[in-house]
């Protein structure tokens, strides 16, 4: 019995240690949402150039601790991030934006902060 009582609180142990993963949306999840305002919450994964405008970049996102399936930022101008950095909370309002069927965001993004 005490080897048993031992695996479970090991077991336990690790699955309360195990980090949160990132949500993904469920294929056309927010099909009903495309092109309205939102206003959501993430942590900045990645920061980079968009490809087609040299004045904006493309913020990739780390939902994992917040309660939505979001995963990017598209065409944010370079000025409106400020100071926001990889690593930092970020708050932005855009519109809802779906790329190849699975993929969601924002973009048209008209606010942002970062804390």
């Amino acid at each position: 019995m005490p080897l048993r009582l031992l695996l479970l609180t090991v077991l336990l142990a690790a699955s309360a240690s195990s980090p949160l993963s990132a949500r993904e949306c469920k294929y056309r999840e927010l099909q009903s949402m495309l092109g309205e305002k939102m206003t959501m919450t993430a942590k900045i994964d990645m920061i980079e150039p968009e490809e087609d405008d040299p004045k904006a970049v493309w913020v990739t996102l780390d939902n994992s601790a917040f309660d939505h399936c979001l995963t990017f930022l598209t065409g944010v101008p370079k000025p409106a991030l400020g100071k926001c950095k990889v690593g930092q909370q970020i708050t932005a309002t855009g519109k809802v934006y779906e790329r190849m069927d699975a993929w969601w965001g924002l973009q048209k993004v008209t606010g942002i902060a970062c804390k």
